[in-house]
């Protein structure tokens, strides 16, 4: 059976499954090189039917995440006024809508896109269905059929998606029961949200620097404890018993992207100036994690679950995943590695494929390497049109590791792309750990990032005990779990403020390359311990292509590419092993 999963809306992209195993997921933004993109994810659907090796016609099942009236479907798929209209009327409770749509479409009241001649979308073959997934329920599906559970608890927590903010369900013997939802006066990722635009960054992209600022502040500083409790949610025993008036909730859409803002994110500006950003996102983060972690401890109790399963933006926040590890209410904890609206279309199509198929509880999943790669002969045949000085490595892994020992910044493309928002050794730029000020220079001459932001450990999983405190085996860089003190002052550029890090544990039988590469760090080093971070600069997306690779090598400080089997530098006095 082969299930195509669509997400169109901020972050989309597309997923491929075929009788149960994850063929492809991509978002749209590394192909069109936009940040969060939004506009109709054409180039990632031909990727995974490449990937398939199928095409469209051979579809057995369309599984769509968002609105399903949305007229940008009716583009995608060259739909027919009747098509769209009947599609809308399987997928909606209320037939009427369907007949409205209908009769909008032939009055021309609604704005369409239309596609020139010259752009060639998706024709839909009549035995292929399409399927509208809940957005919770998509986040549920993503969490439950990647976790490898039998039986687990699964909460999903993020702003808003299909008038739902939270919800809780359970998934036994591969099906997914829902046991509550929450509307958005109990939102907990808009009260993040709130005041993360509070402090000046974007919603929906600069919740993670409100996480990264955190750790320098002082939550007790903020003497005025209303000024954001106020748009705090309460819950008790499960109940919603003081829900929050967000107000008018505004976006605007830049490039194709969508930006949301708050209207009372200007109540909170006036905390920032009193306190000092750092104080305040120091408070937003200890209310979070403790109004939610009371949350799930009262649904762990109540269905005396033993496993817990995560996915929604929410969960990408890894010091409330560490504060929920640690909490040990749970025997084991999984989060859903892509767990923002970019893992929408893989959960979109696991929803579908086992529902059609009873194929039963998936395997857990011990990578996320689902995207584009490329081979030798086309990255050689760029790097010889685009003129560049490069030769072929005997073993690129050992050239790469040495140029980190010589304190080089090393960018790293290999094997097939990454999906989900982390760089996990397909596409990473990489440097010595075991120098402090070696944060500031990677920040300063490739990332151009805000100086407070942390940089993550890739590490041997063979040495991870002697270096971090914790048991739980992390190789999506979603938790943060704490660096041992005698370790701290050995990998200082990857550990935050806090003695905290975000760490991605290497297996040699999951990602062969890049674990040589961390081994003859250490032959070289005595640490089995590299800094990872995105292949991209500030703003844009994680590279994609060689072409995007090479792009960012020049318009960056990098000193080498190591890219398939070769070496591309700007100088001719890279050493090598």
């Amino acid at each position: 059976m082969k299930t195509l999963g669509i997400h169109i809306g901020h972050d989309s992209g597309s997923s491929l499954i075929i009788d149960g195993q994850i063929i492809a997921d991509v978002s749209e933004e590394r192909f069109v090189r936009l940040k969060h993109y939004a506009g109709l994810p054409v180039h990632s659907i031909n990727f995974c039917l490449a990937a398939g090796k199928i095409s469209f016609d051979e579809l057995d099942f369309i599984a769509i995440s968002g609105e399903i009236a949305d007229l940008k479907l009716k583009t995608l798929l060259n739909l027919s006024d009747e098509q769209f209209a009947h599609i809308v009327e399987q997928n909606l409770p209320h037939r009427s809508i369907g007949r409205k749509v209908k009769g909008l479409l032939r009055n021309k009241i609604v704005y369409q896109e239309s596609p020139p001649l010259y752009l060639r979308f998706f024709n839909l073959a009549p035995k292929t269905k399409v399927i509208k997934v809940d957005h919770h329920v998509a986040h549920a599906a993503s969490a439950y059929y990647t976790s490898g559970y039998q039986d687990c608890l699964i909460i999903t927590c993020d702003g808003v998606g299909d008038g739902t903010s939270l919800a809780v369900w359970n998934g036994t013997g591969g099906v997914i029961k829902e046991i509550r939802r929450y509307d958005t006066a109990g939102s907990f990722g808009w009260f993040y949200s709130l005041v993360t635009e509070a402090l000046g960054w974007w919603v929906g992209d600069g919740e993670g620097k409100t996480m990264g600022l955190a750790p320098y502040g002082d939550r007790k500083t903020v003497t005025n404890k209303e000024i954001l409790a106020r748009y705090l949610p309460c819950y008790q025993e499960g109940e919603l018993v003081r829900g929050i008036d967000f107000g008018a909730v505004k976006y605007f859409k830049e490039f194709d992207a969508f930006h949301w803002h708050f209207p009372d994110a200007r109540k909170i500006q006036k905390a920032v100036e009193d306190y000092g950003p750092e104080h305040v996102a120091a408070e937003a983060q200890y209310l979070l994690e403790e109004s939610l972690l009371q949350f799930i401890r009262h649904w762990v109790i109540k269905e005396q679950a033993k496993n817990l399963a995560t996915a929604g933006g929410v969960f990408l926040n890894v010091k409330l995943n560490q504060k929920i590890l640690e909490d040990t209410l749970v025997e084991n904890y999984y989060i859903f590695p892509n767990a923002g609206d970019a893992g929408l279309a893989l959960g979109a199509a696991f929803s579908v494929s086992q529902h059609f198929s009873r194929e039963g509880v998936a395997q857990r999943i011990d990578h996320m390497y689902w995207g584009p790669q490329y081979g030798n002969d086309e990255i050689e045949a760029l790097l010889k049109e685009r003129n560049l000085p490069y030769r072929k490595a005997d073993n690129v892994a050992k050239e790469a590791a040495r140029a980190l020992a010589d304190q080089k910044i090393v960018g790293w493309f290999q094997g097939r792309m990454e999906s989900g928002p982390r760089a996990l050794g397909g596409r990473s730029i990489l440097f010595d750990p075991g120098k402090p000020e070696n944060k500031d220079i990677i920040n300063k001459r490739v990332k151009f990032r805000e100086p407070f932001r942390p940089f993550c450990p890739s590490l041997m999983e063979e040495y991870a005990h002697e270096y971090l405190s914790t048991s739980h085996k992390d190789r999506y860089m979603i938790t943060a779990c704490t660096v041992k003190d005698e370790k701290r002052k050995i990998i200082p550029a990857v550990t935050h403020v806090d003695g905290t890090c975000r760490p991605q544990f290497i297996s040699r039988q999951i990602n062969k390359r890049f674990w040589e590469l961390l081994d003859a760090f250490r032959q070289y080093t005595g640490v089995p311990v590299i800094l990872n971070t995105s292949f991209n600069i500030k703003g844009e997306p994680i590279v994609c292509s060689p072409r995007d690779a090479i792009k960012c090598f020049f318009d960056t400080g990098l000193d080498a590419l190591c890219i398939g089997d070769f070496v591309v530098t700007k100088q001719q006095s890279f050493n090598r092993p």
